[in-house]
Order: C-alpha cells, then structure tokens, then sequence
C-alpha cells in the first residue's frame, strides 16, 4: 500500500477534526485526521481502505480522459461496439438512418442532433435487448417482470426486488458481447439479489469470461461518455 501510494498521500491534522477522514482531490489522497492520531495508525487505516482508494483514483484517472463530445457533422461515435461517423442531414424527416459506416440525423437543426440520437439508440437498445431477455431467460430458467430502458450516470443495469430490469441506454454503444454479459449479470440477480460467492458462480455458468467483460467494462466506460 505505501510503496504504491506514499507519493500521493497528503496528511492534514487539526484539532478540530474529531474522526478521520479520507478524500481523493485528483491524484492525490487527502486524509483529514485529528491532531495526536499517530502516523502508524493512520497507515493501518489507509490499508484496509486500499481497495477503495484504488477504486477512486482510477475512476478520477477516467474523468480526465473523457472526451466531451460535439454533436456535430463528422463527430464519431459507437454503436455496439463499431465506431461511425455522424453525417447530419438539415431536413424535416426528422429521423435516423444507419450503414455500415455512418449514421446520418435527418432533422431541421444541429441543435437538434443530440436528442434525435438518443431516441434512436434507445430505440435500438430496446429492440435488441427484447430479443436477448427472451433467450437468456429460458437458457437460465428465470422469470422477470419486464424492463424499461433510461440514463443512469454510471450504472449500467439493474434489478429491483419485484423483478424488474432497468438497463443504462448508452450500453447500446458497448459490443454485443458485453451488453449480453450485462444481461445475464442483472437475470442472475432473480436468483441471487446480492454479489455472494453464488451470484457469481451463476453468472460464471453462463458466462465463462465474465471477469473479463468486467475488465473491458472498467477500461472503457470513457468510451461511451455523453
């Protein structure tokens, strides 16, 4: 832990604080500790937080690599997992049409564009994922109560106590590989509502590679940012 870390602790102590606390400003790791805790102990604490802190300095590390996009002619984006470029199209169509290599917004203004490819991947997103839940719920003997698509920030899936699947509609720009590992991650939760030993060996049933589509998932998210 220190030999990883040790250069980007910062320690700061007052009398005021009355419990420890640890926050990460960038690439650095800020704990905030009442004036006579000794160093030792603090050491100790930032030990077993070490998977936290981790956790949080690459995911700080992410933010700064995320491109804010435009959405703009000739901007590129993904859809499962193939890159295209954006071809707008000033028209009162208002639609969206895909080839191979471009996606082409048909609608009255630029200003336009973004919402129109939200609808559309949406809408994609729906349609394939509809297909998939049938498959996979008869391969994994479970029953769900429906599902519905939306934005979430950063989760990518969900599953509620009543059985209901909510899916993040930007998954639409990651691979059918992985979009599916997501499927079977959320039907896995009907039987195991929670990320036990036996969650995961479900999850491994069906999904041999599953820890690798988590690595992908991890090194990635950037890519499908906004």
């Amino acid at each position: 832990m220190q030999d990883i870390f040790s250069d980007k602790i910062i320690i700061k102590r007052t009398k005021r604080k009355k419990t420890i606390a640890i926050k990460i400003e960038g690439k650095n790791i800020i704990v905030l500790s009442p004036k006579l805790v000794s160093e030792r102990y603090l050491k100790t604490i930032l030990e077993k937080k070490k998977d936290w802190i981790k956790n949080k300095l690459e995911e700080e590390s992410l933010k700064n690599t995320i491109k804010k996009r435009s959405f703009l002619d000739g901007e590129k984006f993904l859809k499962f997992g193939k890159t295209k470029k954006l071809i707008y199209k000033k028209s009162s169509l208002n639609q969206v049409v895909e080839t191979n290599n471009f996606i082409k917004v048909f609608c009255a203004s630029e200003k336009d564009i973004k919402t129109h490819l939200e609808t559309w991947y949406k809408e994609t997103l729906n349609y394939y994922i509809k297909e998939k839940l049938e498959f996979f719920k008869s391969l994994m003997n479970v029953e769900y109560k429906g599902f519905k698509i939306k934005l979430y920030k950063n989760r990518l899936g969900s599953c509620s106590y009543k059985g209901s699947l909510t899916f993040n509609w930007k998954i639409a720009m990651m691979p059918h590989e992985i979009i599916n590992y997501i499927l079977i991650h959320e039907l896995s939760h009907l039987k195991h509502f929670n990320h036990s030993k036996s969650f995961w060996e479900n999850v491994k049933k069906f999904c041999p590679d599953y820890k690798e589509k988590k690595n992908w998932i991890k090194a990635n998210k950037n890519l499908i940012s906004w």
